[in-house]
């Protein structure tokens, strides 16, 4: 899976909670209500199913979003940002392998130069799609990008918007969205959908912004920073002549501390603990049982980029204590994280070697 779409399912995990913490009760901002519609054009084509395709899959999306004007929403990403919802349908016009796809989810869009005719934003969306068809070993051998009927569909965008009205705009993007259901269920290659938008949007009510400039920032506090979260995902081994298939639980502890050399940029160094269980019932396959214990101790050392509430992560890793099969030794962890106001912390993480993506971990925790 292209690791530069996990980031966008994780970024919209943990925007869920941007309107809400955006409300102030001394403030009458109202949200402003927004729906739209799309029609996407497929721009390539899948060539490794059996018939190929012959034609880009084309789509339709329909969206409902809010957009909140207050000053601590605003400071959740220090700028104005659409958040809502969407449904989507995608036939891939290949119906024996490929099929259809139906689908819903959340995005967030952050605006840019808001302010005028023409002005643009960029969105991030995550949701779950269903399938009509999917990987089968007698009856679909061929698709190997979709294994499971529900699966993840993240993707990003790029968009033009021109006001026709106050409350009418036009828009033209540039959309990437990826299905894949991030490694639980092999075969997993998952499937890219650039596509180019046409739409339309409508406002319920026009929109005056405030002026930001009147709201400053607040001063930076601590510069040293320490942050314990656990996490956990599950895998799903694939069935064998002796074992049926397993959905297994992997698990484990992400200790790091650091320092934010300024409000932005900050480096940190930690160590994390892991018991993956889908690997140890590889390792007790592959040594008939003489080994068990697939435990793994790695030290982290890397990155972060701080933009309000939300935190990214980039840490490479060292796999000093794992089984004498674990390989490669290094790894990256990738994680896309929210700090409430309380310091717990939550978010989303992918593990990855170089392009080798190994799927999700959900995260939560406390930052100090």
């Amino acid at each position: 899976m292209n690791k530069a779409l996990l980031y966008t399912f994780f970024l919209l995990t943990i925007n869920l909670t941007g309107p809400a913490l955006g409300q102030e009760t001394n403030d009458t901002l109202a949200p402003q209500r927004q729906v739209g519609f799309a029609w996407q054009q497929g721009i390539s084509k899948s060539n490794q199913v059996v018939p190929a395709s012959r034609q880009t899959p084309i789509g339709l999306e329909l969206t409902y979003s809010q957009m909140s004007l207050r000053r601590r929403a605003w400071e959740n990403c220090r700028c104005f940002a659409q958040v809502g919802g969407y449904v989507n349908y995608i036939t891939f016009r290949n119906p024996v392998p490929l099929g259809r796809t139906a689908g819903a989810g959340l995005f967030f869009e952050p605006l840019i130069n808001y302010s005028r005719r023409l002005y643009y934003s960029v969105r991030v969306l995550a949701g779950l799609t269903y399938l009509t068809r999917v990987y089968d070993p007698v009856r679909n051998p061929t698709n190997d990008h979709f294994s499971m009927p529900v699966s993840a569909l993240i993707g990003t965008g790029f968009t033009a918007h021109y006001r026709l009205t106050n409350q009418w705009n036009l828009t033209l993007g540039a959309i990437y969205n990826h299905i894949s259901n991030a490694g639980t269920r092999l075969p997993n290659q998952g499937m890219n959908i650039p596509t180019v938008a046409f739409g339309a949007q409508y406002r319920v009510q026009p929109v005056v912004f405030p002026d930001t400039r009147e709201w400053g920032r607040a001063p930076l506090g601590r510069r040293w920073m320490s942050r314990v979260l656990l996490m956990g995902s599950i895998r799903v081994l694939p069935k064998t002549d002796k074992k049926p298939e397993m959905a297994l639980p992997v698990f484990g502890i992400n200790v790091v501390g650091g320092y934010r050399v300024t409000r932005n940029h900050a480096f940190s160094a930690g160590f994390e603990l892991v018991d993956d269980r889908y690997f140890k019932e590889q390792v007790i396959t592959w040594t008939r049982g003489r080994v068990t214990d697939a435990r793994q101790g790695t030290v982290l050392a890397g990155y972060e980029y701080w933009q309000g509430r939300f935190i990214f992560t980039a840490h490479h890793g060292w796999n000093l204590i794992r089984p004498q099969w674990y390989k490669p030794a290094t790894y990256q962890r990738y994680n896309l994280l929210y700090q409430f106001p309380s310091r717990i912390t939550a978010g989303m993480s992918v593990k990855a070697y170089g392009d080798n993506t190994k799927g999700f971990s959900v995260m939560a925790g406390y930052t100090l």
